[in-house]
């Protein structure tokens, strides 16, 4: 009889304590998904996809090269476009992501859980993980880097007549720190890790591939680091580049569990609960 009582003790506590941690995770869904936290999100992402959709428009359509280049010269810049640039597919990548997330802020799912049901919200985490962050992160931190080091190698002080100094913070500056906003404003559950390096990787590789089809073509690397680094030092910086790349990645994912360690803690107990 004893033992039935501690049981139904035991029993009634475990249930009780269940019901405490939904209803903590009922609470902090309340607060996460409505109110001035959820326009907060809805605000990060709207602003976000405008300037970097705006910012990619007027640097396709508004900075152009100077008309007097030599044919030679002027074979060098237009083949491959600006989509030979890092700079370029990250800003056209960002206003992809920043579109998709506020795609599923009107018709997807924001709450704190470790299954969802919607694709947007699944597509969105997966790139914002494996793309938008690490690339948004790389792009800042090592073209301020070398921008410091030797402004010429990276962005020559000849291109400040055509390519305005906002544009330049929207397409250097500006990614990093709304998708630093972004870490901050959306729980998210990180893809396995073996899915997101892949990613990650395989998008930095096929753009190194790309810069080598650029250079067969045009004659030159995208980049005038690349033309007057030693071969060696060329492919260690490629490789630091990936390195550094998936370097970000990890960053990313350590700050997002971090940042929403308390929330992940709450999913733990629930799930240690119901199993």
């Amino acid at each position: 009889m004893g033992k039935s009582k501690k049981q139904a003790r035991e029993f009634n506590a475990a249930k009780e304590s269940a019901a405490a941690t939904n209803s903590r995770l009922e609470t902090c869904n309340d607060a996460y998904t409505s109110g001035a936290f959820k326009y907060l999100r809805f605000l990060v992402h709207l602003v976000a996809a405008a300037q970097f959709s705006y910012g990619m428009y007027y640097h396709y359509y508004r900075v152009h090269w100077p008309t007097d280049l030599l044919d030679e010269a002027e074979l060098k810049a237009r083949w491959g476009g600006k989509f030979k640039y890092l700079t370029f597919l990250d800003v056209i990548l960002q206003a992809m992501y920043h579109s998709l997330a506020l795609l599923n802020d009107i018709f997807g799912d924001n709450k704190v859980c470790w299954n969802t049901e919607s694709r947007l919200r699944s597509t969105r985490d997966y790139v914002f993980a494996a793309f938008a962050f690490p690339v948004a992160h790389n792009v800042c931190l090592s073209f301020w880097v070398i921008y410091i080091w030797d402004r010429e190698l990276i962005f020559p002080s000849a291109l400040d007549a055509i390519f305005p100094s906002w544009l330049n913070h929207v397409v250097h500056t500006n990614v990093a720190l709304l998708a630093i906003m972004d870490l901050f404003t959306c729980f998210r559950r990180y893809p396995s890790r073996l899915a997101g390096i892949m990613g990650n990787v395989s998008f930095m590789l096929l753009y190194i591939i790309w810069l080598h089809i650029v250079k067969y073509f045009s004659g030159e690397f995208v980049y005038p680091i690349l033309e007057v680094l030693p071969v060696y030092l060329r492919y260690l910086f490629l490789a630091l580049l990936v390195g550094f790349n998936l370097a970000c990645y990890l960053l990313g994912e350590f700050a997002n569990n971090v940042i929403w360690g308390p929330e992940f803690k709450l999913l733990n107990q629930q799930k240690v609960k119901q199993g």
